[in-house]
Order: C-alpha cells, then structure tokens, then sequence
C-alpha cells in the first residue's frame, strides 16, 4: 500500500466524520507524509498502522473530546482526554522522537516520534512494554489435554514405582516389626527365666548354698541382659520408627512436589 491508497481508503472511511473534521484529519495526514518526505513513505503507514485502525482512533477520539482536542499519529486526542495521561504520554513521545530522529535521519521533522523509526526492530516504534518483562502464558486446553493424556498412558509405569515405594515400605516397616518383637520376646524370656532361677537359688541355699547362690548368680545375670533387650526395645520404637515415618513422609512431599512444578 502506498500514499494515495491510503489516503484514499482512510478518506473512505472518514465520509461519516462531520466535514470540518474529516477535512482537518485529511489535511493532517498528508502534511504528515509531505514532511516524511517520499521515501519514507512505507515507515509513514507503519507508524500510523492501518486505515481502518486509524479511522477507528480518530472516531473514537472524536466522540470522546468533541472538537477540543488535535490530530496526532495515533488518531485524535482531546484536551480532557491527553491531561489524564499527560506524564506518560510525554515520556513516550520523547523516546520515540529521538529513536525516530537517529534512525529516519530527518531531524527537523516535527512529526518523526514515529514516523522516521523506519529502523525500528520490534515495529513499536520507541513504545514498550512499561513493565519490561515477558507476560506468563497460561495453558491452554489443549497442553492440559495432553500432560492428561500423558498421566494415563504412562500410568502403568509410575503405578508401578508408586507400588515398589509402598512394597518397600512396608517390607521395611515388617522387618522393624520382626526386630521388636523379638526383642521383646527374648528380653521377657529371658527376665523370666532369670526371675525364676533366683527363686531356685534361694530355694536351693537350704540344702546346697553353693549352689543356692549360683542360682541366683545366673539368674540375676538372666534378668540383667533381658532389660538389656527391653531397653533396646525401647529404643527402636522411640528413634528408628518415627526417623523412618518422617522419611517416607519427606520422600513423597519431594516427588509431589516435583511433579507439580514440572506440570
């Protein structure tokens, strides 16, 4: 599209604009390509965008702020209008004067904030994004439909880890289970018996006192390393039980974890 297309689809567009102000929009516009000068036409109707965005824009402003406002590269702008965002606009417009001033070469241009950023890379044209950070694309519903379908197909094989860690587990928990319980059966016996043999001991010092007190020797013995075996007991319920549940409890919040963050 060169000039006069696009003069002549935006005079088009404009035939519903009172005349005065269509008249003024025209007049604007071409003394805004006179000053570009001719080779700087194709940079012209970049800045400016298309016919029908530009005709939308001076409409809209139009409506908005009457016939008190003026023409600019992006449409028409009234005076009510351009005082709310007078601070943001005039930092816009002076980034984009010197990008257009360096790269289209004709400083003296009154109208080149845009026009003369022929040079532009991103086609902003000294317009950025305020906040200068990447916005975050949220998943579509076709990536959920995927990582669902990637869950089902693969089910089998973290069903079967998720198995293996629970097999382990309570492999683990049963031999634990099988280490109390003999401690707790061999250190009962072994008080028992121990109890026993010191009753027979004194039992037996009527009749034999040496052997009355080896009786009760042994089972004093007995009933020490039967506590022995208690106390370790003890200890294996008060440490190694609760250190392995806090394991297993830690091991499933960091594979959890992780999954939630890679979906």
């Amino acid at each position: 599209m060169n000039r006069a297309e696009f003069m002549s689809r935006l005079t088009a567009l404009l035939q519903d604009v009172p005349p005065a102000e269509r008249e003024e929009a025209i007049a604007y516009y071409n003394e805004y390509f006179d000053d570009a000068g001719e080779g700087n036409e194709e940079g012209v109707i970049a800045a400016l965008g298309s016919p029908e965005e530009l005709a939308r824009s001076i409409k809209a402003g139009l409506f908005d702020g009457g016939s008190t406002g003026e023409f600019t590269e992006s449409g028409f702008h009234g005076y009510e209008q351009r005082s709310k965002n007078q601070i943001m606009s005039t930092s816009q417009q002076q980034a984009g004067g010197q990008n257009g001033a360096q790269a289209g070469g004709f400083q003296g241009n009154p109208y080149g904030q845009q026009a003369g950023s022929t040079g532009g890379t991103n086609g902003s044209y000294g317009q950025q994004n305020p906040q200068g950070r990447p916005q975050k694309k949220p998943m579509t519903g076709g990536q959920i439909a995927l990582i669902i379908v990637l869950a089902v197909l693969l089910s089998p094989v973290w069903i079967g880890v998720l198995g293996g860690l629970f097999g382990g587990g309570v492999g683990i928990l049963a031999g634990l289970l099988g280490v109390f319980i003999a401690f707790l059966v061999v250190g009962v016996v072994l008080t028992v018996v121990g109890i026993a043999l010191v009753i027979a001991g004194f039992a037996a010092m009527f009749g034999a006192p040496l052997g009355g007190l080896s009786l009760i020797g042994g089972g004093l013995i007995m009933v020490a390393v039967g506590l022995v075996f208690v106390w370790l007991m003890v200890l294996v319920v008060g440490t190694a039980i609760p250190a392995l549940f806090r394991g297993c409890v830690n091991l499933c919040r960091r594979l959890f974890n992780r999954g939630g963050k890679q979906a």
